[in-house]
């Protein structure tokens, strides 16, 4: 009776150690494919944009939305899912110097740990990178060196779109990446608040041919910073 307590009981044990086993590896094996599947999506974001820079056009348009998660496994299985922020920098910050280039990033961090970056992608370019960011629960319009997109946040619409602008004023060449909403309208409005930026905040203000003509600029509730 002994021996077959004692035999049930290590084949408990081996049981719950392959368990432990499997679930780490599982684990372990889930961080690295959605890894992997961010690197990739950072990627597509900067080959996106050198598309969208490259060129002599004057003006030339784009933009994207961004999907609420990352899809993971699958199969035979439910498909899991890692939500994440997309935060789009601009390197230095305050913008390189006259005739140096700016670097534009891509990164990809965990939702629930924002400061958890898991892929991170770069593309140096001859242009003077603006950054509009929208606060969707404020409804406000700033011009920042980081924007913040959250494919699952709250407040007028969801921050789930960027809109470029690539333009030639004057020579100098200018990539515009304008947070927005692929709901209700908010880019086009978030076009027009960035033409009020241009012609009331920007260094050289002014009317942009690749903007619509800025109009009723003091209710669009934008800030200079």
């Amino acid at each position: 009776m002994l021996g077959f307590t004692l035999s049930k009981l290590n084949l408990l044990i081996l049981v719950t150690a392959l368990f432990a086993i499997i679930s780490f590896f599982m684990l372990s094996l889930a961080d690295i494919v959605v890894s992997n599947l961010a690197q990739q999506m950072a990627n597509d974001y900067t080959t996106a944009v050198q598309g969208i820079a490259l060129g002599d056009n004057i003006c030339r348009t784009s933009s994207t939305t961004v999907p609420e998660s990352i899809q993971y496994f699958g199969g035979l299985m439910p498909a899991q899912r890692f939500y994440y922020v997309l935060y789009i920098k601009r390197y230095p910050p305050e913008g390189a110097s006259e005739g140096k280039p700016n670097s534009l990033i891509f990164q990809v961090a965990s939702r629930r740990e924002k400061e958890k970056i898991i892929a991170t992608s770069s593309l140096e370019l001859n242009a003077t990178i603006l950054l509009y960011d929208w606060d969707p629960v404020n409804d406000t319009f700033v011009e920042k060196d980081t924007i913040m997109v959250d494919p699952e946040s709250k407040g007028v619409a969801t921050k789930n779109s960027v809109y470029y602008v690539k333009e030639i004023f004057q020579g100098k060449k200018y990539l515009h990446i304008i947070a927005c909403s692929s709901y209700g309208g908010v880019c086009e409005r978030n076009i027009d608040r960035a033409s009020c930026w241009l012609k009331e905040c920007a260094e050289i203000p002014r009317e942009s041919s690749c903007f619509p003509k800025p109009a009723d600029c003091a209710s669009r509730n934008v800030s200079c910073g």
